[in-house]
């Protein structure tokens, strides 16, 4: 076994350590000062190099420890032993990513059911429907029934002992100018009406009775018809017509109108009655509409 040689380390407190004298460690026993009793730093005979002992020993150890745990972590964390240092290291290279948007799903198959019937709207009446054209206008062949005017104005009371397809009565003057507006037409001119009655010769097939207990007959009576195809001119009801004027105006005779008291010619005559807010059991109307570029 090599001799051991020490050297003290406590300065300032120990001659031996002061003046660096080495000391001899005879075989077997502790590397202690002779002086001081402090551990020696010890160095074997010929090594030329000091080996700590004791708490240096105690210090080594731990770093190896340490230096070991780190490696086994490097190790573990590279999956594989560890490159020589003048080795260079060669990743993998990483699998490329996709950026792209994931594929839609497929869309859900849908059955088509049973085919849907298409509402077809009912086409709108003709602009001149139930009209007869004369000269540059157009005139109603009737008069205007009970049944379109409570249409028109649900509040409309039936009079007593009339029926629907009867002419309307106990209108005002106002009222029926509404009511023809609300259908594109307006109240035929005066003159307009003069001339679609035409010639009266023989009255005696129109509804004139002279009779108060009768009544009108339905708008679309025939024995009534005049050489424009127009019905109930002569009788059944009068009818208002606009004169231009601020007084309500009719025309035309009525189903109890006495013979007896005018002449044929009387019918022509267009009378007036005051205000536009009257009416009467036996006025009714019909309508007119003019005779435009796209008319019939």
């Amino acid at each position: 076994m090599a001799e051991r040689i020490g050297k003290c380390t406590r300065f300032g407190n120990c001659s031996k350590a002061d003046t660096g004298a080495a000391i001899t460690i005879p075989d077997g026993a502790d590397a202690l000062c002779p002086e001081c009793g402090r551990e020696l730093l010890v160095s074997d005979q010929g090594a030329g190099r000091a080996r700590p002992i004791g708490g240096v020993i105690a210090l080594a150890v731990i770093a190896l420890l340490v230096l070991g745990a780190l490696g086994y972590g490097g190790m573990k964390l590279l999956g594989s032993k560890p490159a020589p240092a003048d080795t260079p290291v060669t990743l993998a290279p990483a699998e490329p990513v996709d950026l792209a948007a994931p594929p839609s799903p497929p869309a859900a198959r849908v059955e088509p059911g049973p085919p849907v019937p298409v509402p077809v709207p009912a086409p709108a009446p003709p602009l001149y429907e139930g009209m007869v054209k004369v000269a540059d206008f157009w005139i109603d062949k009737t008069e205007v029934s009970i049944a379109a005017f409570k249409a028109w104005a649900p509040g409309y009371k039936t009079p007593k002992g009339f029926t629907n397809d009867m002419p309307v009565v106990d209108v005002t003057w106002e009222d029926a100018k509404r009511f023809a507006e609300s259908g594109g037409k307006r109240l035929c001119k005066e003159g307009e009406w003069l001339f679609a009655l035409g010639q009266v010769r023989d009255p005696s097939a129109a509804n004139l009775s002279g009779d108060t207990m009768d009544s009108p007959r339905p708008v679309s009576d025939e024995r009534d018809r005049n050489s424009h195809g127009l019905l109930n001119m002569v009788g059944n009801v009068s009818e208002w017509v606009d004169s231009g004027a601020d007084e309500a105006a009719f025309a035309g005779g009525y189903w109890y109108w006495i013979k007896a008291d005018h002449a044929a010619a009387d019918l022509k005559r267009v009378n007036r009655l005051g205000t536009k807010r009257n009416y009467q059991h036996y006025i009714g109307f019909r309508t007119c509409r003019d005779a435009g570029p796209t008319s019939p």
